[in-house]
């Protein structure tokens, strides 16, 4: 066993850093004598309060921020640290803080990032190092954040959860026939674990996610994996050594509208544990929608659908075997210096394997409404009320009814510098 684990650390540590290395020397013959570097960052401080809601997160069952019907503060932050290593190298580094992440503080990104030539019809430009695939439509604001609610969709909240590469992406950017397309591939490691929590848990709305050595409460584990399956998860972890893959196509096919679509394969060896931790094997595709039809307003679609499997089978069947399915359709409306958001969300999981002794099978929907007033500069304060119902089977093992509906609301000055 020892020597698997440094045989998969080992192919981890190389894919990562010698995207760094070959990044680096590629922009050292044109280094400045001088750094552009800067500090910038984002601050969320705010107030959740909860209305019949699920256990909390930190319990592994929790669906939302709110951690009971009592108002209980909440307090994020991201710092960016970014410099030009050349004049077409750029270092970022991110350090997450959160009061609901385990641990508070935890580094969230590091990559260098080659900036491509203006010059040249197609244009290529790179990352490499620890990052989040480029899957959110929400996540738009500076340094990753949410720029028109505090929450992040179902959707999108896995992916800040479980969905954090290590490796090397690669985008070509140029014209076909009258319109400009943008293709992007990458290679990567780290990302073992993807899965645990949609399978274990189910998914979750709320605007915690993963940091390099951090860890998500899983719920209490049925007896065919007790013993094996850690009480947390980890998800920027390698198990396997093997290499991952993901790949998006980018179409504008107007000034106001453009479409995309993403592939994403970690391509998991289920039968791997290391410390607790199963390698999953997980893939998923999505397509996604950004329209503004007119200039105060936008409308965001992302629909996802996958599925993960770990574990040794036996007669043919996983001990976990799980598709998933998440979209959702956001409408964002300027009114006057403010901003309205509607959002509603749809998620579930179906469960393929030994379900009279774990099922995971799961399905809900959500309503998001959220008002953003700008009161100084890069500060704003933003109201959202959430509304979540779901049905999932393995409540009846703690106790619990299967169905569920409870609410959450929250109120936040979120700060930019």
């Amino acid at each position: 066993m020892s020597t698997r684990i440094s045989h998969s650390r080992r192919a981890a540590s190389i894919l990562a850093t010698g995207g760094l290395i070959v990044l680096a020397q590629g922009g050292a013959a044109q280094a400045q004598s001088t750094l552009d570097d800067s500090i910038s960052g984002v601050v969320v401080v705010g107030v959740a309060a909860g209305a019949n809601v699920e256990a909390s997160a930190e319990q592994g069952l929790g669906k939302l921020r709110a951690t009971g019907d009592q108002p209980s503060m909440t307090a994020d932050a991201t710092l960016v640290w970014a410099a030009d290593v050349s004049e077409r190298v750029r270092a970022v580094v991110a350090v997450d803080f959160g009061s609901d992440a385990r641990p508070v503080a935890g580094l969230g990104e590091a990559y260098l990032k080659f900036r491509p030539d203006a010059g040249h019809a197609w244009r290529l430009s790179g990352r490499a190092g620890i990052f989040f695939p480029p899957v959110s439509l929400e996540h738009d604001g500076s340094e990753w954040s949410l720029s028109r609610t505090v929450t992040p969709s179902a959707l999108n909240t896995w992916i800040a959860e479980e969905v954090k590469t290590s490796g090397i992406e690669a985008s070509l950017d140029g014209v076909v026939g009258d319109q400009r397309v943008r293709f992007t591939a990458a290679a990567f490691v780290g990302n073992d674990t993807a899965g645990t929590l949609l399978a274990f848990r189910g998914w979750a709305l709320h605007d915690v996610r993963a940091t390099v050595a951090g860890k998500f409460a899983l719920p209490d584990q049925p007896a065919m994996f007790v013993g094996q399956q850690g009480a947390k998860t980890q998800p920027v972890i390698e198990v396997d050594g093997r290499i991952g893959g993901y790949g998006q196509v980018e179409w504008p096919l107007s000034d106001t509208v453009t479409l995309s679509f993403f592939g994403y394969d970690n391509n998991g060896d289920e039968t791997s544990l290391t410390d607790g931790h199963y390698a999953w094997n997980t893939r998923f595709s999505q397509a996604a929608l950004h329209w503004t039809p007119y200039e105060s307003g936008e409308i965001l679609v992302q629909v996802l659908m996958g599925q993960s499997r770990m574990g040794a089978r036996s007669d043919g069947a996983s001990p976990a075997d799980v598709d998933f399915v998440a979209a959702y359709g956001l409408v964002s409306q300027e009114v006057g210096t403010a901003y309205a958001t509607l959002r509603a969300d749809y998620f579930a999981v179906s469960d393929n394997s030994f379900k009279e002794l774990d099922n995971n099978a799961e399905s809900g929907w959500a309503v998001t409404a959220s008002w953003g007033q700008p009161i100084h500069e890069r500060t704003e304060l933003v109201v959202e009320g959430i509304l979540l119902s779901s049905v999932r089977a393995d409540r009846v093992r703690f106790g619990l009814d299967r169905s569920q509906t409870s609410a959450q609301l929250r109120m936040a000055l979120r700060a930019g510098f």
